[in-house]
């Protein structure tokens, strides 16, 4: 795939140290492209990487982001730089989901040179609820009940959505699921979870439905939007499959808990801080979003090469070889 036929190409990724980010940066990178990361600490693995360069930016400090934008000119952005993990100081989370995201925004827009805003938001952002439908499309209202995550992503959309932004600033939302490969330089996550527990749950008696997408999956497409000076709107950014909990760890036990025995217990241990997890996070492991990419696939006449199984399996293999698992 010829990936970036725009002239003299740089590309602001912010949350460059994070897994999709670091992705992102070493898929573009590998193929001559400037990138210009922010985050607050950088990742050493761009040591010596002469089309990376680094800036420890808070995406909450507008000041500091209008030098970089000015300074580097970039062409590109991809806007990462989320809180996945809730934190008790809930004002600094919105702070840095939702403020943050207006700022770089707002300083992409008066940086001429910009021509292109990807914005990562989440497919959580539809919501774990009973009555999900498998397949869920792009115009489905969003509904993130009490994820934090969620809720933030909606907010950011919806200040999107409003935005008057220049006409030549093409602005391109991606709903993603969770993301998978061997390049997972952090132990632990959902991955961890499914292969090194000695036993999981079942909420509510159900075996959780999931999408997963492979990192080359995710490069390749996000490649193709990069190179589309046209695209405009909101897509999905899944598989077009999925499996059960009991499919992808088909060996484990599980264990039969009550819903809201469950959410009870994590609502204690994360009041007394021996959680790093909320209890909505129990109801958005009970019940599946499961959402269709059939608009971006057709957009590309994409398919894709990985399921979410066969994502899974390669993942885990890859990653016990390299010891991140």
């Amino acid at each position: 795939m010829q990936v970036l036929t725009v002239p003299k190409t740089k590309i602001l990724i912010t949350g460059s140290s994070g897994y999709v980010g670091y992705v992102l940066s070493r898929f573009f990178s590998e193929k001559g492209i400037a990138i210009v990361g922010l985050d607050l600490h950088e990742n050493h693995a761009w040591k010596g990487n002469g089309n990376f360069r680094f800036y420890s930016c808070d995406i909450t400090d507008r000041k500091k982001l209008e030098e970089i934008f000015t300074k580097e000119a970039p062409t590109h952005v991809i806007h990462l730089a989320f809180l996945m993990d809730p934190i008790h100081d809930t004002k600094r989370e919105y702070d840095i989901d939702v403020n943050g995201s207006k700022f770089i925004l707002e300083v992409a827009d008066s940086t001429d040179t910009v021509k292109q805003f990807i914005q990562f938001s989440s497919s959580s952002a539809y919501g774990a609820w009973p009555d999900n439908k498998l397949w869920i499309k792009e115009d489905t209202p969003l509904r993130p009940r009490d994820y934090r995550y969620g809720i933030h992503k909606k907010e950011v959309e919806e200040y999107y959505d409003s935005f008057g932004k220049r006409k030549d600033l093409k602005l391109v939302i991606v709903r993603m699921c969770t993301a998978v490969g061997p390049l997972y330089h952090k132990k632990g996550g959902v991955v961890s979870i499914l292969v090194n527990s000695p036993f999981l749950l079942r909420p509510n008696g159900r075996f959780c439905e999931l999408q997963f997408i492979h990192e080359d999956d995710l490069t390749a497409i996000i490649g193709l939007i990069i190179n589309d000076g046209e695209l405009e709107g909101t897509y999905n950014l899944a598989p077009d499959s999925l499996s059960t909990t009991k499919e992808l760890s088909p060996d484990k036990a599980f264990v039969y808990v009550p819903l809201l025995l469950m959410r009870g217990m994590i609502w204690v241990l994360w009041h007394l801080r021996l959680a790093g997890i909320m209890p909505s996070a129990i109801t958005l492991s009970t019940y599946g979003i499961v959402v269709d990419p059939k608009k971006i696939m057709e957009q590309y006449h994409y398919k894709f090469k990985y399921t979410t199984l066969s994502g899974f399996r390669d993942t885990v293999s890859k990653r016990k070889q390299l010891g991140t698992l």
